[in-house]
């Protein structure tokens, strides 16, 4: 059963304190954001819970999850919160703000999906609570658990690599968190060797 996560569902703390604080650094009116891979609990409710700022947010989303959430959004915020299950589909050619909030491990054609968002013109981007490690070389692995009916396709970034990339589109790293080191175990990665980030970019044209 999937329930959409409003403003008043949801908390504020910790990665997800990051992006009201980037909105309220905007300091202006009609802010618009692209949630990649935002599912039930976008981006948007916890802006508006922590900064009342109604911003305009379209995620994407897989298209069968885009048919049910799409009836399960009240009334109320169906104006400022839309879903997609392509960036093809959007009616929006500017955002100012593109985030990745622990989606884009998920993604094994990353490169071109940056590329297509940088279409966009974004001023920053945004990744949260992502697997990265030192090395040269990204990592490919399988997700599952007891929240996952089948394994997914997960990567564990090279931290060098990604920013390099960035950089090479003008968008330089402004923030860089670190945490959860040596927290989660993998069979043949040692925990020490990997870790979560949260990275933000800022287009430096």
């Amino acid at each position: 059963i999937v329930k959409f996560m409003t403003p008043e569902d949801v908390e504020v703390s910790g990665r997800h304190n990051i992006l009201p604080i980037l909105v309220l650094s905007l300091n202006k009116r009609n802010i618009k954001i692209l949630d990649y891979g935002g599912g039930a609990n976008p981006a948007y409710s916890y802006i508006e819970n922590s900064t009342k700022i109604k911003t305009k947010t379209c995620v994407i989303e897989q298209e069968n999850f885009c048919r049910i959430i799409k009836n399960k959004i009240p009334n109320k915020y169906k104006k400022r919160i839309k879903y997609f299950s392509s960036l093809n589909q959007l009616d929006e050619i500017y955002f100012d703000i593109v985030c990745f909030n622990s989606s884009i491990q998920y993604l094994e054609d990353y490169k071109k999906i940056l590329d297509d968002v940088i279409k966009l013109k974004p001023l920053y981007i945004l990744i949260t609570r992502t697997n990265f490690h030192m090395g040269k070389e990204d990592y490919y692995t399988l997700e599952n658990g007891p929240a996952f009916s089948s394994c997914h396709p997960y990567i564990f970034f090279s931290y060098h690599k990604l920013t390099k990339l960035l950089k090479s589109k003008k968008y330089n790293l402004v923030f860089s968190n670190k945490y959860n080191i040596n927290k989660y175990k993998h069979s043949s990665i040692d925990g020490k060797t990997f870790f979560h980030k949260d990275l933000l970019f800022k287009n430096m044209n």
